[in-house]
């Protein structure tokens, strides 16, 4: 049972399949407005990126042991059949993410981009409608994926008082949580641990980006917010653990979070790993970045993909680069990235800059790295992100 048009086993493959799974994990992935797709480029073009995106998946789902199907028209589902465990759960999804946040193909001398979606479930029962409903969510949201679990089913029912109380029950009782990832040096010791946001519901992957625009949307932000700095600076004194925490520029350069992270990670050996976004005023964050120093902080930029945002800042200001995921994913393959990378490394060197390769999830991305001379890295490869306590 294979599908005409991507040869890819077709729905009713799939359902045959289900009965005989005894813990399937789906992951229902969707092309964002399709339809416009079809319009711009006519049934051939969208014959072509369906086919296109298919090989794609196909790729991810032969590497970690999966099954694609093609279910209905732009919908395609990766089956896993195993128990469930968080860490492999998680590496999954986001690796899954990873592969199918910004993909392009060249079709008639044209670049057509595609955005994704994906609803996840981790049931066995009805395992394919909770998919569904999860995706339903995530475009809802617009989020790269949403997990079936009791929070996605709040957001769905679309009921404010109840959604804002699940917030605030959630930061009120620790269900959003903290894991940390290390940042290895070259030979893999570790440098710091990045505090990587959970939302400690019982068998899901949710994304961090979900809830915290929710928070923002309730006003819920600045609970969050405090909850989380505080967090990571008490455990910064229990472990003794050089520690990070990653927030945008707009936090930075709020006032009121600029005193709070001031008071709170003062005389801390910490680390502030800042995303830059370019409706912030570059002025106005380095005022800010210069009064974190003061108190001891140091400062990393986070998912940097050109060397023109380094450049900007003197010399001593940054202490860390961290670049952007998919030039490292993409280093052993596009020579493209490779040169992206090579002129960021050079510009840290020449600035004492720390440059850290991130989502280092094999090998020969890895040793692509060590030969462009990256100080620091971080990755699956290594070590999941684990609880410190």
């Amino acid at each position: 049972m294979i599908d005409a048009l991507t040869k890819v086993s077709s729905h009713s493959a799939f359902e045959e399949k289900l009965l005989t799974c005894k813990s399937p994990k789906l992951f229902l992935v969707d092309i964002k407005q399709f339809k416009n797709i079809n319009l711009a480029f006519g049934d051939e073009g969208g014959n072509f990126v369906l086919c296109a995106f298919s090989l794609t998946l196909q790729s991810f789902a032969k590497e970690h042991e999966m099954e694609l199907f093609r279910i209905q028209d732009d919908k395609f589902i990766l089956l896993l059949d195993t128990p469930f465990e968080l860490s492999k759960m998680e590496c999954i999804t986001l690796s899954l993410r990873d592969t199918i946040q910004r993909l392009s193909y060249a079709y008639q001398n044209q670049n057509i981009d595609l955005e994704v979606h994906m609803g996840i479930s981790f049931d066995h029962y009805e395992p394919l409608e909770k998919a569904r409903k999860a995706l339903l969510v995530a475009k809802a949201e617009n989020q790269p994926f949403v997990t079936y679990s009791e929070f996605a089913n709040m957001l769905m029912n679309e009921n404010e008082e109840a959604i804002e109380s699940m917030i605030k029950g959630a930061i009120e009782s620790g269900q959003i949580v903290l894991h940390f990832q290390a940042i290895v040096d070259q030979n893999e010791q570790p440098s710091y641990y990045e505090a990587l946001l959970r939302l400690a519901y019982h068998q899901t992957v949710q994304s961090p980006k979900l809830f915290l625009k929710i928070a923002k949307e309730r006003n819920l932000y600045d609970a969050l917010f405090k909850s989380i700095a505080n967090k990571v600076a008490q455990l910064c004194d229990q472990t003794h653990l050089r520690l990070a925490l990653n927030l945008s520029s707009e936090d930075i350069v709020n006032p009121e979070y600029l005193s709070f992270l001031k008071t709170c990670f003062s005389g801390k050996n910490s680390v502030l790993e800042i995303q830059y976004d370019q409706k912030t005023s570059l002025d106005v964050l380095k005022n800010a970045i210069r009064e974190l120093k003061e108190v001891g902080l140091s400062i990393a930029l986070d998912n940097v993909d050109n060397e023109e945002l380094i450049s900007t800042f003197e010399t001593g200001m940054i202490d860390v680069v961290k670049v952007y995921g998919e030039l490292i994913r993409n280093l052993s393959l596009d020579a493209s990235a490779q040169f992206t990378c090579k002129t960021m490394v050079a510009c840290c060197k020449s600035k004492n800059i720390q440059i850290v390769a991130t989502q280092l999830n094999a090998k020969a991305v890895l040793e692509a790295a060590r030969e462009l001379d990256f100080d620091l890295f971080q990755g699956y490869i290594f070590e999941q992100p684990h609880t410190l306590t």
